[in-house]
């Protein structure tokens, strides 16, 4: 019998909670990440929403942008980014903040707007129509590298895209009940 593989979940901001329900129904163990320490023996990240500039600020301050990377680029740990985890993956967004710089692509934050604009529909990922939930969401705004697959659109604009082991979307899995699709697509590309 293989042991269960371990996720970790960045607790800095955001719905960490809904994260580790999702991952513990598919049969996963999860952890809650508030230390440089607990990304020690994880097999994959997930990195949740929040507000990206702040969460960004706080990884820099504390070790964290340049643990992940290590962890990401040396380790081959796969990192799943929702919302703000998607900005934070991302190499430009065109103001200065902390980046992970691990997806050659650049931000446009909070594309849909602010708050009263938050919307939820029906989008396709990979084959999957997934209940999304879009709050503050960010998008892609140019593609920088030729290896980056594009796994979901809302209508014309990307929402969703993987790029080596990282994969990122702008909507919430957590926040809605088939987001569980998102969840088990990034375990079965990179867990299995």
């Amino acid at each position: 019998m293989t042991a269960t593989k371990k996720i970790g979940i960045l607790g800095i901001q955001g719905d960490v909670e809904e994260h580790i329900d999702s991952v513990l129904k598919l049969g996963y163990e999860a952890v809650r990440v508030r230390t440089i320490s607990e990304l020690e023996d994880i097999d994959a990240l997930i990195i949740p929403g929040g507000e990206s500039t702040t969460m960004g600020k706080i990884m820099d301050k504390y070790g964290f942008i340049d643990k992940i990377r290590e962890l990401n680029l040396e380790k081959n740990i796969p990192i799943l980014g929702t919302c703000a985890g998607m900005v934070l993956l991302s190499k430009e967004t065109g103001i200065a903040q902390p980046l992970l710089k691990l997806m050659d692509v650049s931000i446009d934050r909070n594309a849909y707007g602010g708050q009263v604009e938050s919307f939820e529909k029906e989008i396709e990922l990979e084959g999957n129509v997934v209940h999304a939930v879009f709050i503050r969401a960010p998008l892609v705004k140019e593609l920088m590298s030729d290896d980056i697959s594009i796994i979901s659109k809302n209508e014309d604009r990307i929402v969703g895209i993987i790029q080596n082991n990282c994969m990122a979307i702008s909507f919430h899995p957590e926040l809605s009940e088939d987001g569980i699709i998102v969840y088990k697509y990034f375990f079965d590309k990179f867990l299995k």
